[in-house]
């Protein structure tokens, strides 16, 4: 898959012509970041677009007392920054390899001169805050009116694909990262998974999770 494609398959810029995108691509500059690395902090000040192209980013919120509220893993073709370099203001969350990344980053004078030739963009951009805003809503939702068990039950259901054995998570997703993306203690998620197995809801094991029959509502 060429650069090109990539940024075509990004919401922000998916309406620009093919001229358009070989200009763009000619302005950013490829990045690569190993598992772990920290791509961006929350606080600092952004100077740069970054579109996710190879592998997968985890993002999220870290408070004083080092906790982490884990908002999502995102795959390619998504980008960060625009908006904050538009407002002029710095990252939101923090942002973490949670496999080897390549990303192709766009610099502040770059973006710029782009918002000048293509003003469609803007159009594109209010598009994007709008996803973002119900995406947080809806984040912020879960965490105050489902319990533990029902945002266990979204994760398990955002990340599960069909295969002939039924619907698999096989993405190295440990307890404590699943505690991390639903906001709980790794020993109530280890009670819940435990509740699960018990009932023939679930398969684990080698690090993966095996739904065998549909989630109850509740539990």
């Amino acid at each position: 898959m060429t650069f090109k494609s990539v940024l075509s398959n990004v919401e922000l810029f998916a309406s620009l012509s093919d001229s358009d995108l070989h200009d763009l691509e000619a302005v950013a500059t490829p990045r690569h970041y190993s598992k772990g690395m920290l791509i961006f902090n929350e606080g600092e000040p952004v100077e740069q677009l970054l579109v996710l192209v190879e592998g997968r980013l985890r993002i999220f919120h870290s408070n004083d007392a080092g906790r982490q509220f884990v908002y999502g893993v995102v795959e390619p073709g998504v980008s960060f920054g625009e908006l904050s370099l538009l407002c002029d203001e710095v990252r939101a969350v923090c942002a973490e390899a949670d496999e080897d990344c390549v990303f192709l980053s766009i610099s502040r004078q770059s973006f710029f001169a782009l918002l000048d030739t293509h003003p469609q963009i803007k159009d594109a951009m209010l598009r994007n805050a709008a996803m973002i805003i119900r995406r947080l809503t809806r984040a912020v939702s879960d965490l105050a009116l489902k319990d533990v068990y029902g945002r266990i039950r979204n994760v398990f259901e955002a990340m599960a694909v069909q295969t002939d054995e039924g619907l698999l998570i096989d993405d190295l997703l440990t307890q404590q990262d699943l505690a991390d993306r639903v906001g709980a203690s790794r020993e109530m998620i280890a009670k819940v998974m435990k509740e699960l197995v018990a009932g023939g809801y679930v398969e684990t094991g080698r690090r993966r999770i095996l739904i065998l029959k549909k989630l109850p509502e509740h539990f």
